[in-house]
């Protein structure tokens, strides 16, 4: 008995599976992970942390790969990569929707026309940014409230005599340099410091101030400058700081809220899409996604949005990134009016 003979043309070489195949295990595990980041917990793992933090790029590399295995006529390959940037995308986008929608859901009429309060918020990474370039930027755009990380007594003496008609007279405690607390919140109207949201007892690096602004125009709020420890140092503690806050700011509801400062966290981040909730952020953007402000110092652009205004009661006006020379940090400065 003879075998029924085969088409060859219906044969599809050895060479041409494996290199299906090859492709099928590289991509399609890759585009599953792309979909699966966002939605991880990045308290136990530097490695999840970081490549949350640089997701846009991730999803750009995923585009460039996608448009590639197109041209050369891997359409379904194409397609899955397109998807699963997509997919990857949407939880930080949604994010961002939810904010957008919770700062322009208030009524209006109650904000505007009306008095405002300006915010300006920076890493000033050491107090090492340059005192004459950010004073400049406090002299004309004079700013309500300031919120400065990673700073020191001497900057801010310095930043004191660089600004003509300082009148920041009322702020937090004295920072202590290179210890658990190097942030401060100077503010123009009578400040009062309250407990810390987060402190350095709790088992966090850094103390987290607040102080209760009574502002004569729009009445009392209280503002809050956020730092945690960075998640490529110590994800857990990292992720405690975040969830310590994320308890303290849902019990309060008394009056209007400010959270400002380095996150070391962007939307992409479960944590912070955690602590988020319920608040608006007011950081600048460019079209729904907030602008990137890590770093600003390199030759590349930033890339990672990680410094955020989060808002409760309050609604935007305008909001810009800033940049002063010294830090690897963009700042932010905006302008908020009250909502009923």
């Amino acid at each position: 008995m003879t075998r029924p003979q085969t088409d060859p043309g219906n044969r599809v070489p050895k060479q041409q599976i494996f290199k299906r195949l090859r492709y099928t295990l590289v991509y399609v595990p890759f585009a599953v992970f792309l979909i699966v980041l966002p939605h991880l917990s990045a308290g136990g793992s530097q490695i999840i942390a970081v490549l949350q933090a640089v997701l846009p790029l991730l999803c750009l590399a995923t585009v460039a790969a996608a448009m590639i295995v197109l041209v050369r006529g891997k359409r379904f390959l194409a397609l899955l990569l397109g998807i699963s940037t997509m997919a990857s995308l949407g939880p930080g986008y949604l994010s961002h929707y939810d904010s957008g929608i919770q700062r322009t859901s208030a009524d209006k009429s109650a904000c505007e026309p009306g008095p405002e309060l300006s915010v300006l918020s920076l890493n000033v990474g050491r107090g090492r940014a340059s005192i004459a370039e950010l004073g400049s930027y406090i002299q004309r755009e004079a700013p309500d409230v300031l919120v400065l990380l990673e700073t020191n007594e001497a900057m801010i003496l310095g930043l004191q005599a660089s600004v003509s008609g300082w009148d920041y007279t009322h702020r937090t405690s004295p920072v202590i340099h290179g210890g658990s607390v190097d942030s401060v919140i100077l503010s123009r109207a009578p400040l009062r410091q309250e407990t810390n949201a987060v402190s350095q007892s709790a088992r966090v690096l850094f103390d987290l101030p607040v102080a209760r602004i009574d502002d004569p125009r729009l009445g009392s709020l209280r503002v809050v400058a956020v730092h945690p420890m960075p998640p490529t140092h110590d994800p857990v503690m990292w992720a405690h700081t975040l969830e310590n806050l994320r308890l303290w700011h849902e019990t309060q509801g008394d009056m209007p809220l400010i959270m400002a400062g380095d996150f070391n966290a962007t939307h992409a981040h479960r944590e912070f899409r955690d602590v988020s909730q319920g608040l608006s952020d007011v950081s600048p953007r460019i079209g729904p996604l907030q602008l990137p402000s890590w770093p600003a110092d390199a030759s590349l652009p930033a890339f990672a949005a990680i410094d955020h205004v989060l808002v409760r009661e309050l609604l935007e006006v305008n909001s810009e990134r800033f940049s002063v020379d010294g830090t690897d940090h963009h700042g932010i400065f905006t302008r908020l009016a009250r909502c009923e």
